[in-house]
């Protein structure tokens, strides 16, 4: 019979640097997704910021017009060349105090009604009061509806229309973080 120990041991050998090889190239993937994330993590942080920023600002602007919103009732009886004017601006007092965020009011709507495009969604939240004329909820309905695609919650159809994310959807963006 043979001795076999130095073939044994060779394939030892093989075996710890394989082991060795994996172990360096799993510590260089989580280098790798350490990296990732945590540059993720400040475009989100800084992202969060502006729209905090933005927020700020918007709050300042309306509490600088409560004025008119106050004084929104006594010009009512008054003559007005638009009934429709009249209930444009009955809403803008809720705007102060929406029932939800707006994110979260365009998913759910979606998910109660469907696939709905942008014109739909932007009268919708004005009806709802969160904007109190056309060009504030165009941009605020766009800006919203661009960062909840982003974050997967819902997703932007071939023909411009807005739909609530599929579960292949979110399996996807779950695997990807």
């Amino acid at each position: 019979m043979r001795d076999i120990r130095s073939d044994l041991q060779d394939r030892a050998s093989l075996l710890e640097e394989q082991i060795n090889a994996h172990e360096a190239q799993f510590d260089k993937i989580v280098e790798q997704l350490r990296v990732e994330h945590e540059g993720r993590l400040e475009d989100l942080k800084a992202e969060f910021a502006a729209v905090t920023k933005l927020m700020e600002l918007e709050q300042r602007r309306i509490g600088n017009a409560p004025a008119p919103k106050a004084h929104a009732p006594q010009p009512q009886p008054q003559p007005q060349p638009a009934h429709q004017s009249a209930h444009q601006h009955q809403p803008a007092p809720q705007a102060s105090q929406p029932p939800q965020p707006l994110a979260d009011f365009l998913v759910r709507k979606m998910s109660e009604v469907g696939a709905m495009s942008r014109d739909d969604l932007r009268r919708l939240t004005m009806q709802e009061g969160y904007f109190a004329d056309p060009e504030s909820a165009e941009r605020g309905v766009t800006a919203t509806l661009l960062n909840v695609v982003k974050a997967g919650l819902i997703r932007q159809l071939p023909n411009g229309n807005f739909a609530p994310a599929t579960v292949l959807d979110t399996i996807r963006l779950r695997r990807a973080m």
